[in-house]
């Protein structure tokens, strides 16, 4: 993990050593507030002199601005650094998905990964960034308010250190479920915000279907495993809390039990009574941060795990030939499956440049299974696909995609809401069109088009097959008359 995060940090070092240095000086100015104050409180019992007043009035002032302008640049440095490394992470696992094989694509619920990307890249950031220089400081702080409380009294720095272990044996025996429930929260989380976006996404057809009552109670089984998921880590994490909680509980009491006799002992000055306290909550702050990095680290690491699964993924075979032309296509003894179903088994077709080819075939039948094939999107569990006479795991299909194929798909790749159905076909239809490409696909390219439009297509379509080859998925019958060759599939009988 720590080479990982090194590889996005390392374009950061100045402004991470901004954010080092104002948290050291907010961490020195607040070990040194209990130090000013045991003197003022056993100076002002001494002497009535107003000059000294004045002066520590000035200088607690002077003090807390400095503290205010430190945690002021830390929080926006940090949250420069934050948001940067944060986006760069998430564009790296963006190029992991984008050079993924497409079986990866098809099977995964893209709303849920986001979802998941996003937390899980804040948190581990937060973390990396947070620990790098307070693991440092707070290892300071223990060190140097340990060091006070021995100066006023081992007997001090004894009860200390016990609280201490006690609190760090508690930890420990928890950290291993806080683990699991952490990643338990995390799924069921982003399961939830995917059943939620569901219902927001698809509001109009479960309208129109009559489908509320079926999808809300799906919404609450999914709120359910959530809360059940989410309740089980309050309860870990309340412990953790409440350790801290009671073990200064404790400290308190010996505090005023034993301080209190020795300050009647005259053993002990007021000043350094109060002084006990604060030193004591800043060296248990030190301990409390080291127990609790075992949380924030259980965390990450259940985040950079699921990042490194994207990172992780098999990356498309891709070859490295490139055809300047394609002449034809054979599909020679494909077969392929989508889980338990299977599509092709020993599928044979070619097609030739100049011809047109209408897909046909029932729902499941495999016209879109067989495009997905050709285009390299998804690779034959048996069989080979050849452009011309080059296996097609031998030729760079990312640039074929960019290059040679044009594709107009069943959905409309636009992202404009304002525009009617009929003209985002039309502009999906003219970016194909416009781009020279010897394999045109065309996927039900008459949905959304009237009557008109779908005339000047057919004529479009006739207009330029000589020069390519021609895929269209459709049933409707005016597609099906310009087709040189109608191709039935069939599912596995295909």
């Amino acid at each position: 993990m720590i080479k990982f995060l090194w590889s996005y940090f390392k374009n950061y070092k100045a402004a991470l050593a901004v954010v080092a240095v104002c948290s050291v000086l907010t961490a020195a100015l607040n070990l040194l507030e209990p130090f000013l104050t045991a003197k003022f409180i056993d100076e002002i019992l001494l002497s009535k002199d107003t000059a000294m007043f004045r002066d520590f009035i000035l200088l607690l002032l002077a003090i807390s601005s400095l503290a205010i302008a430190a945690h002021w640049f830390n929080t926006i440095f940090s949250s420069k650094v934050r948001l940067e490394i944060n986006n760069s992470v998430i564009e790296s696992v963006l190029q992991s998905v984008h050079r993924a094989r497409g079986d990866f694509i098809f099977r995964t619920d893209m709303v849920y990964l986001s979802k998941r990307l996003d937390q899980d890249a804040i948190d581990l950031i937060r973390f990396a960034i947070d620990s790098m220089t307070d693991i440092c400081i707070n290892f300071a702080l223990l060190c140097m308010a340990a060091g006070l409380l021995y100066s006023i009294g081992l007997k001090w720095l004894v009860i200390f250190v016990i609280i201490a272990l006690i609190h760090g044996v508690v930890y420990r025996r928890l950290e291993k479920i806080l683990f699991e429930r952490s990643t338990a929260v995390r799924e069921a989380d982003s399961k939830y915000f995917t059943c939620l976006s569901d219902i927001l996404l698809y509001a109009y057809s479960i309208k129109l279907h009559g489908l509320y009552e079926e999808w809300l109670k799906k919404f609450r089984a999914a709120f359910g495993k959530n809360f059940v998921a989410v309740m089980r880590q309050v309860k870990i994490i309340f412990w953790f809390s409440t350790s801290s909680i009671n073990a200064n509980a404790v400290f308190k009491v010996l505090i005023f039990f034993l301080g209190g006799v020795d300050v009647l002992n005259r053993e002990l000055s007021i000043g350094n009574f109060v002084a006990l306290n604060g030193y004591y909550l800043l060296a248990m702050q030190s301990v409390g941060y080291f127990m609790n990095i075992g949380q924030g680290y259980q965390n990450a690491l259940a985040a950079y795990a699921r990042i490194m699964e994207i990172k992780n993924l098999p990356p498309e075979t891709n070859g490295t030939k490139v055809l300047e032309r394609v002449e034809s296509i054979a599909v020679q003894n494909v077969s392929y499956s989508f889980g338990e179903q299977k599509i092709f088994i020993g599928f044979s077709k070619t097609f030739e440049r100049g011809k047109i080819y209408c897909l046909v075939g029932r729902n499941g039948a495999g016209k879109s299974t067989l495009i997905n094939l050709v285009c390299g999107m998804l690779r034959p569990a048996g069989g080979e696909i050849f452009y011309n006479e080059t296996p097609l795991a031998e030729l760079d299909m990312i640039h074929a995609r960019k290059k040679n194929i044009a594709v107009v798909e069943q959905k409309d790749f636009i992202k404009n809401d304002n525009l009617s159905g009929g003209e985002r076909r039309r502009i999906s239809i003219g970016a194909a069109f416009e781009k020279s490409a010897d394999i045109r696909i065309l996927d039900e390219p008459d949905n959304n088009l009237d009557a008109a439009a779908v005339a000047e297509l057919i004529e479009k379509i006739k207009i330029g097959k000589e020069g390519r080859i021609t895929l269209i998925i459709s049933h409707d019958a005016r597609l099906m008359e310009i087709a040189d060759e109608i191709v039935e599939l069939k599912g596995e009988s295909s």
